[in-house]
């Protein structure tokens, strides 16, 4: 096994995971002597299901860890995470292990859920400004979700170096995610981990936001027994409480919270502050940032301490920020338009499975055709 890792780790870089050259160099500078890493995480050169080439690691979260990688079967450089409960599993790579250990009897639900998203988020590859995912499997006793790999740096990282993102620009950089947002969360799926450090900015400026399929341990509420990882200035009022109802209004809170910190490179007050006393400065006060006072008021509704007090789905914030007697319009359209050619594409797909005379083991091709042709239909005039 050491043999094959070592020959792994020379003929491909363990770094960006490009073939290395005849000396065995990398342009990219890294070096496999230099790499440390926690113990948890699985050695640069493992192969997954005899198909999926483990490099360095790229990050680390209360529930996961996500790897550089290589699909070895297409050639293409991805990107890996890993199902790890950071609190209640443990694994030691120097011994060679690559099991995970579970030490707490009630986590497999956990984990199917982590698989079951995975699952479910890999039918909607064709939204912008959302990670592909390319597969998922079970193996090393916990689950795996491999996705595209993005190239580029974190949000957080750009406005750090840059500064604040000029308003209109970063309208325009948003505005992808929240149509896919929305979609997504027409499929009960919540995303509970915006942040400006799950969103990458590419080398094409445009934002992509990653890390869905962080454990979701029940689907409507969270308890203090359970980890979770809190983004400082991010996280909802609801997030943190033992019987706080999550919903689409959570991750409207995280996103708005994000465009307050690109517009200002302020990380806004934590919510649970601000439920005592809310110092947090309102958009409409700073003439420094350049957006119409609507749009400004928009996002500040959708960081209101209280959940009914917010924009209730995704849709709702998309109108107050875009909406323009003639640009709306044409926009709007333009959406339900894909939404519907969407939904047309996945009855044509599941008529022709059944046509062929293929069995259809579950319902997930009609329910989001339903889900998406519903949603057109609702918004029609």
């Amino acid at each position: 096994m050491g043999e094959k890792m070592e020959k792994r780790q020379k003929d491909f870089c363990m770094g960006c995971m490009n073939p290395l050259d005849g000396d065995r160099h990398c342009i990219c500078g890294f070096s496999i002597d230099g790499y440390k890493v926690s113990t948890r995480c699985l050695p640069p050169g493992t192969v997954l299901t005899e198909r999926y080439l483990v490099g360095r690691m790229i990050g680390e979260g209360s529930f996961g860890v996500t790897y550089i990688g290589r699909d070895l079967l297409l050639g293409i450089i991805v990107a890996i995470k890993e199902y790890f409960p950071l609190s209640y599993g443990s694994r030691d790579a120097r011994k060679g292990e690559q099991v995970i250990y579970i030490y707490r009897d009630n986590d497999k639900k956990g984990l199917e859920h982590f698989y079951r998203e995975a699952k479910l988020l890999s039918q909607f590859h064709m939204l912008d400004g959302i990670v592909s995912v390319r597969d998922f499997f079970y193996a090393n006793e916990t689950a795996y979700i491999v996705m595209d790999y993005i190239k580029g740096i974190t949000l957080k990282e750009h406005v750090k170096k840059n500064g604040a993102v000029e308003g209109k620009e970063a309208l325009a950089m948003i505005r992808p995610v929240i149509r896919s947002l929305h979609i997504v969360h027409q499929a009960d799926i919540i995303h509970r981990d915006i942040s400006p450090d799950n969103l990458l900015l590419t080398e094409q400026k445009k934002l992509v936001l990653v890390d869905f399929g962080s454990a979701r341990v029940e689907d409507s509420t969270m308890t203090q027994s359970m980890t979770v990882m809190f983004k400082r200035g991010y996280t909802p009022k609801e997030q943190y409480l033992r019987r706080g109802k999550l919903g689409a209004w959570s991750d409207i809170y995280s996103l708005c919270a994000t465009m307050y910190f690109m517009l200002t490179g302020i990380v806004p007050n934590e919510a649970i502050e601000r439920m005592l006393q809310d110092t947090i400065v309102p958009l409409p006060k700073m003439s420094s940032v350049s957006l119409a006072q609507k749009q400004k008021n928009a996002i500040m509704k959708g960081i209101c301490v209280k959940p009914e007090e917010r924009w209730q789905s995704m849709l709702e914030l998309y109108d107050a920020l875009y909406y323009k007697k003639e640009e709306n319009a044409l926009d709007i359209k333009w959406f339900r338009k894909k939404q519907l050619k969407a939904a047309l594409l996945l009855i044509f797909i599941l008529l022709l499975c059944i046509g062929a005379g293929w069995k259809v083991k579950n319902r997930l091709f009609l329910c989001m055709a339903e889900m998406q042709l519903g949603l057109w239909l609702s918004q029609q005039p």
